[in-house]
């Protein structure tokens, strides 16, 4: 991944076990407000505030990522989570990608749902004066539940977008279709490969 210095950068971190459309629409939300030059797919090899990890292979889901993301220039997939293994804290991602892109101002998105437990993240206090927050909001989206963080964050309004990775896998193991719901790219891996089974 090269990026020229001095870019705005979103960092979309999750499991994307599947990635699938509501992942792929909420990126090019963000691309479309102008807010960041380029987004970066953040897969997790374990997220500390999910029980389970994830169902596919770290390969697996990189490759989903890829196809999903191939024909977007300006999005791209970074696997140093998966790589490093183990449990994944944003904090760790940050102030390595911090230290090799300085000039860089760094976005994390995240939808509200997660907004409202930032103060459960490691580190949050010192993270929140590294990177802003962007936030995916419902359209009733309120700050009353803004968590007691000092931070720099916006948020990007969008209708509520109802699909899950956790639906689209029960889909699968039970036969049914999920064309349509992620990418096309992504389906036919998903067939030939006979993931979720």
């Amino acid at each position: 991944m090269v990026l020229l210095k001095g870019k705005r950068i979103a960092i979309y971190g999750g499991s994307f076990d599947p990635v699938h459309n509501a992942h792929v629409e909420i990126a090019e939300t963000v691309l479309r407000h102008g807010c960041v030059d380029h987004l970066i797919f953040l897969p997790s090899a374990h997220s500390p505030l999910k029980q389970d990890g994830p169902i596919a292979s770290d390969a697996d889901r990189l490759r989903m990522l890829e196809l999903a993301t191939s024909e977007q220039p300006r999005f791209s997939v970074d696997s140093s989570a998966i790589v490093t293994g183990g449990i994944s804290y944003t904090i760790d991602w940050v102030r390595n990608f911090k230290a090799s892109h300085p000039s860089d101002t760094l976005f994390w998105v995240l939808g509200a749902d997660q907004f409202e437990q930032l103060d459960k993240w490691r580190e949050i206090d010192r993270l929140a004066t590294i990177i802003s927050f962007i936030i995916i909001a419902r359209p009733n989206f309120s700050l009353e539940k803004k968590p007691k963080v000092n931070m720099d964050f916006m948020h990007i309004k969008m209708p509520l977008l109802k699909e899950s990775s956790s639906s689209i896998r029960k889909d699968c193991s039970n036969g049914q279709s999920i064309i349509g719901r992620v990418p096309q790219s992504v389906q036919a891996f998903i067939s030939e490969q006979s993931l979720y089974k």
